[in-house]
């Protein structure tokens, strides 16, 4: 089995990616998400009920799929990030990615020496139990590392931050975003979008991979109008919601319509006797 991270070479050419977003622990819903026809899926372990220690199972069950897997890491540590890296994970988001010095120390978290100070081990998942001739050789190269901006702070820096050899790429998380510039986490309000523009035509002229996510198939496109070329739908819990509220909804209301049109009930006549 040969190297070779789809999902980062496609970011590079700037390719345009609808990814999903996964937020359960559930095998059985990431192997179903993983088939649905989704460029990439993000595995959400910040938040969401899925940790690190989910990791392998998860990666397994997704592994059969054509869709590229992405591990959306809860923090910098750098544990953590080997951990994540010996399963398997090709491509990482990191959050809160504020400076130039957060995102040198991530890109060199994620490589191996001369070019960073990842752990190294033979025998993990990662490899394939060593069965991977080059894997070593090659993984400094196929491993992905997208820094997620979510401060008014990180979006000013984004350009410099994405100027950092070893970061593939940039990621708005427009929720963090708008809590940050006190809009109450409204990814719609105008100043929220106004910045992610700015930060898009920025990164499209620069050829600067950029994602993010965004809850309707409309905000989506806008993403993709602004700059931005690759971009999560929803959620596995978020489209399960809504599709169980939708549906709950239309059956009160065409129940409600039969009851309003059915004819009264006729009762018989009480007896006089």
């Amino acid at each position: 089995m040969a190297l070779n991270n789809t999902f980062k070479h496609a970011l590079l050419r700037r390719e345009r990616l609808v990814g999903a977003w996964f937020m359960s622990a559930s095998t059985v819903m990431a192997e179903v998400i993983a088939n649905a026809g989704y460029d990439f899926m993000v595995i959400d372990i910040e938040h969401s009920t899925a940790n690190t220690h989910d990791l392998h199972a998860l990666l397994q069950a997704t592994a059969e799929s054509n869709t590229a897997v992405v591990v959306r890491m809860s923090s910098h540590d750098k544990v953590q990030v080997k951990f994540a890296l010996d399963l398997g994970a090709l491509s990482l988001y990191f959050p809160m990615v504020n400076t130039v010095d957060e995102a040198v120390a991530l890109a060199r978290a994620c490589r191996y020496p001369p070019f960073g100070d990842r752990g190294f081990a033979r025998m993990h998942r990662a490899s394939r139990y060593n069965t991977i001739p080059d894997y070593f050789e090659r993984i400094n190269q196929e491993v992905c590392v997208i820094a997620q901006l979510e401060t008014p702070q990180a979006m000013v820096n984004a350009m410099q931050i994405a100027g950092v050899p070893g970061i593939d790429g940039l990621f708005v998380g427009p929720g963090d975003l708008a809590i940050a510039l006190g809009h109450g986490g409204d990814v719609t309000h105008p100043q929220v979008k106004e910045m992610m523009a700015e930060v898009g035509g920025f990164c499209r002229r620069a050829g600067v991979p950029l994602g993010t996510v965004l809850p309707t198939p409309e905000m989506v496109s806008w993403a993709y109008s602004v700059g931005y070329n690759f971009v999560s739908h929803a959620s596995d819990i978020g489209l399960l919601m809504t599709s169980a509220k939708t549906g709950i909804a239309r059956i009160r209301q065409l129940s409600s319509d039969t009851l309003m049109s059915d004819p009264p009930t006729q009762t018989a006549p009480t007896s006089a006797y």
